[in-house]
């Protein structure tokens, strides 16, 4: 006797048992189960089933096939498979592109379909992860040849900017929703300043000093030489302006919840920062963070010298500072996280398993894994992979502080 292959694909309105009595009549056949994938989508249920059995079995077995489908008034057929295309196919090289956006018109669909067929990438699964003011959709895609994820972002980048979207491509790895060290950047990320602008000008320096901080983020100065010319026009500034400064610092919207959640499901949570520890210390206690890094600011006699003390920490500070908190804490880098907008911060985003751009200068963008250009630090979240209903429990559980708005459509 022959033996034969077979593929069962039902579609029917989802309700309970259906799977149950499909294997009723594939068993009482005499079928062998192979393996079977289901889902259900807007209410809809797509089961595929793939069969082994004696060639004399299918008719019996497409007869009562055909009329419990006519009974049940859903869609059933049958398809022998040949033995060379039993196996998937089998995508070695996996990656996630996540977009998340205000919205996603049909043609962006059509233009991101495009861009990954010329690239001779299959899309293996879409996800949509959440679908309210903010919609964030979920790529699993996959080639037999060797992508890297930049090559997925370069070809990425027109069609980023036709749509406005974020977008983050990771390779698709256990390690991709096991993070546990996440590392912030502070000015202008996880604070929405930069706080050694706010010194200058109550230093009465404020237009020198932004001058010189919008060269060092954006690349054109050497970022030591900045700081110390920076921090020189600080002398003399007392103590007690600082404080006051420290008590007043506006955080960036989603910063305190997105901490709270991230503390919730057990992350490592640090601040490495180009600027000043006075600051930085003080967020840490204030946040409960478990680390915090940065520069040390000289002081005397209640008064600021223009001076530093110790270690400067630039962008090789930061990239050395996030690898020795993930070897400290036996995490791979593969877990970390890092998130920052300045050229300060690349070297630290290149060296995480995930480096995202936050409303970043264009050269920080360029080289990141991911970016986000809305002002919510909490829309990270998506790009570790939590879905719209994970994040509304999550957001209970940790306390109604976290229930916030995303930010308004322009």
């Amino acid at each position: 006797m022959a033996q034969s292959s077979l593929h069962i694909q039902i579609s029917a309105h989802d309700r309970p048992g259906i799977l149950a009595e499909t294997l009723g009549f594939i068993v009482d056949a005499g079928w062998n189960v192979v393996d079977i994938k289901q889902f259900v989508f807007n209410g809809m249920l797509n089961l595929s089933i793939l069969l082994d059995g004696d060639d004399t079995l299918i008719s019996p077995l497409k007869a009562a096939l055909i009329s419990y489908a006519d009974q049940r008034n859903f869609k059933v057929a049958i398809y022998p498979l040949k033995e060379e295309i039993q196996a998937e196919v089998p995508y070695s090289h996996r990656s996630v592109v996540t977009l998340l956006c205000e919205t996603f018109p049909s043609k962006a669909f059509l233009e991101i379909t495009k861009t990954f067929a010329d690239l001779d990438i299959n899309i293996m699964r879409i996800e949509q992860l959440d679908s309210g003011d903010i919609q964030v959709l979920e790529f699993v895609i996959g080639t037999q040849k060797a992508h890297s994820t930049e090559d997925v972002l370069n070809a990425l980048v027109r069609f980023k900017e036709n749509y406005r979207v974020d977008i983050a491509v990771q390779e698709e790895t256990y390690f991709r929703r096991n993070k546990r060290l996440i590392v912030f950047d502070a000015d202008m990320t996880f604070l929405q300043c930069e706080v050694i602008d706010e010194l200058g000008k109550l230093a009465s320096q404020g237009e020198r000093m932004m001058k010189i901080t919008r060269q060092a983020m954006s690349g054109e100065l050497d970022f030591k030489t900045a700081l110390r010319e920076r921090v020189s026009l600080l002398k003399g500034l007392p103590e007690k302006t600082l404080e006051e400064l420290a008590d007043n610092l506006p955080l960036t919207s989603g910063a305190e919840n997105l901490v709270k959640i991230l503390k919730y499901l057990g992350y490592k949570i640090a601040m490495v920062s180009g600027g000043f520890d006075y600051f930085i210390k003080k967020l840490c206690d204030r946040y409960e963070l478990d680390y915090g890094i940065a520069n040390r600011l000289k002081i005397e006699n209640g008064v600021v010298t223009g001076e530093l003390e110790g270690e400067i920490i630039d962008a090789e500070g930061k990239e050395n500072a996030l690898v020795s908190l993930a070897k400290k804490e036996g995490f791979s880098l593969r877990q970390v996280v890092a998130v920052g907008d300045g050229a300060n911060d690349i070297k630290m985003l290149a060296r995480a398993g995930l480096g995202i751009a936050f409303n970043a200068k264009p050269i920080v963008q360029r080289q990141a894994q991911a970016s986000i250009n809305l002002h919510d630090l909490k829309l990270i979240l998506y790009f570790l992979g939590i879905n719209g209903l994970d994040l509304q429990e999550l957001s209970k559980v940790v306390g109604k502080s976290t229930t916030q708005s995303w930010p308004k459509k322009s």
